[in-house]
């Protein structure tokens, strides 16, 4: 669904990723795990289209993404988390879900709305509360509520678990799972890289802009290297 062929990408002249390789097929959840400013974010923001690869390639579904819009390549089901969440503070839960939903039908809408409901209780009970009064968990919940409602065949979660207890982060990547479970495709950027390889199909690491290491999530969780670097064993 998803190819990386060796992407390199920066800001300005100053070059983050370097011959990035990676694969997202259809209904995995990948991990892209690796400690602060190893370019994980820079990779999502590749691929969403907000940063213009300086050379590679990103394809999805087998089309060339180069010079598409963001907004483009939403309506064609690559959705993009970003780690700020980037709500609409004075608006309210159900607000902020219908504004995720420009590109559906009416029907589709009220669909897609039950279902963030089904999976999110607790947005469905605060639907008229303003999205700024919001916990940070309850914040990330919605941000991934909205996502959903656009539709998406890949989604991209940067740091789902940013701010959360370690109880409230488990709860989110076990929702980030059944979303899994539904047949979207996840490409999930996380710092706690314990938690997200126990989830994972398949996991890679990054280091310094590159990709270090790649295998299924279990099998790095067990690689002596990724224990020691990143998993504090």
């Amino acid at each position: 669904m998803l190819t990386l062929e060796k992407l390199c990408a920066g800001y300005g002249r100053m070059r983050i990723l370097h011959e990035v390789d990676l694969h997202v097929g259809a209904g995995e959840l990948v991990a892209l795990v690796g400690a602060n400013g190893a370019g994980k974010t820079t990779t999502l923001r590749g691929i969403c289209g907000q940063l213009a690869p300086q050379s590679g390639r990103i394809t999805f579904d087998g089309a060339d993404t180069a010079g598409r819009r963001p907004d483009v390549l939403v309506r064609d089901g690559l959705v993009h988390v970003p780690e700020d969440r980037a709500l609409f503070g004075t608006l309210t839960v159900e607000e902020n879900l219908r504004m995720g939903a420009w590109t559906a039908s009416a029907d589709a809408a009220r669909t897609r709305l039950e279902q963030v409901y089904e999976l999110f209780p607790i947005l469905a009970e605060r639907r008229d509360q303003v999205a700024q009064t919001f916990s940070g968990g309850q914040q990330q919940m919605l941000a991934i509520g909205r996502a959903l409602m656009a539709g998406p065949r890949l989604l991209l979660l940067d740091e789902p678990s940013t701010g959360l207890s370690p109880k409230l982060t488990w709860t989110m990547l076990d929702a980030v799972r059944e979303i899994r479970d539904t047949g979207v495709s996840v490409l999930l950027v996380e710092q706690n890289a314990k938690q997200a390889l126990a989830i994972a199909d398949r996991a890679y690491v990054m280091e310094s802009g590159s990709v270090v290491l790649s295998g299924g999530g279990a099998e790095l969780a067990d690689d002596e290297r990724v224990r020691k670097a990143y998993l504090g064993l």
